[in-house]
């Protein structure tokens, strides 16, 4: 299908504007900059991403499981007043996708609307990255998961392009309230919220 008619108006500009976000020139470190990383576990393999890009890291208490939707979407979180969804990093990237670890972690990113979880099986200090270091994906990685991937550093470890990911259609999910279950008193709106993969 075209995608002008999978998502209406509203949802399309934002997207549109996502997209521009993640196309325009990112501003270079300075140099000798060294951004810190935090390392995600998924499925006993290693990701990185930059510090600056998380909002926080929480454990993984409560979800609550959305029917029918796509594989990614582990459910919703409520975290500080707001429904967040959640989605499994590990999908994403094409793991497989085991049972929820007993002591996993929802890694916060966005803001806002844009405000997303990253379920994940541990997460840790990785240090400083060296971005001159960076070497592209190996060939064998999808080209999906490549999209996410800014570069592999000297330890192997794929450094995740928060900017795509937060841009990511896969990280997108709408939920439509069907009108008899809505309050009559609500005032006319969206008919949840759409929520940002």
């Amino acid at each position: 299908m075209d995608p002008p008619e999978l998502w209406d108006a509203p949802t399309r500009a934002l997207l549109d504007a996502r997209t521009r976000a993640v196309a325009s020139p990112s501003t270079p470190l300075a140099r000798g900059a060294r951004p810190e990383a935090l390392g995600l576990r998924l499925a006993g393999e290693r990701y990185a991403i930059a510090a600056h890009a998380i909002r926080g890291v929480a454990a993984l208490k409560r979800l609550t499981a959305l029917p029918h939707g796509p594989p990614e979407l582990a459910g919703l979180i409520a975290m500080g007043g707001e429904i967040i969804p959640a989605f499994h990093l590990r999908v994403v990237l094409g793991l497989p996708l085991g049972a929820l670890p007993e002591y996993g972690r929802i890694v916060l990113m966005g803001d806002g609307a844009e405000a997303l979880a990253l379920v994940v099986d541990a997460v840790e200090n990785l240090g400083a990255i060296e971005p001159d270091e960076l070497r592209e994906a190996p060939e064998g990685v999808a080209a999906s998961v490549r999209a996410l991937i800014l570069g592999v550093d000297r330890r192997g470890i794929p450094l995740l392009d928060h900017e795509a990911l937060l841009a990511s259609p896969r990280l997108y999910v709408e939920i439509p309230v069907p009108r008899e279950v809505a309050p009559r008193a609500a005032a006319p709106g969206p008919p949840l919220r759409k929520i940002p993969r």
